[in-house]
């Protein structure tokens, strides 16, 4: 029986686990995991402490990665720019009008 996709040598009775514990733990630690079945039902995961370490790790990582960001000012996002040298170079040649309404009147301009 392969339970949620655990293979069936990584799985162990809860009574054979309390029985022989000793193998059980040798098991986990020679294989990586070892799954104790209860009522059909996975139970408990034996693990060893490398593969331990290695979730901890992998989860650190991941938490640094999903670290909340600082927001930046618009001042910020303006620094340095490349585009920041054409700012304002559209108001001598459409004065009065803002980005939006020459992106909606886009056609009137064009050749």
């Amino acid at each position: 029986m392969n339970i949620m996709n655990i293979p069936l040598s990584q799985q162990v009775s809860a009574t054979y686990a309390r029985n022989n514990f000793k193998e059980v733990n040798e098991k986990a630690v020679k294989e990586g995991i070892c799954i104790i079945v209860c009522k059909s039902k996975p139970a408990t995961v034996l693990i060893s402490i490398d593969e331990y370490l290695k979730l901890k790790n992998a989860k650190k990582t991941e938490q640094a990665k999903n670290k909340p960001r600082r927001k930046m000012t618009l001042a910020e996002l303006r620094k340095d720019s490349f585009f920041e040298k054409y700012a304002g170079c559209m108001q001598d040649d459409y004065p009065g009008m803002t980005a939006l309404d020459l992106q909606h009147n886009w056609y009137k301009y064009v050749d």
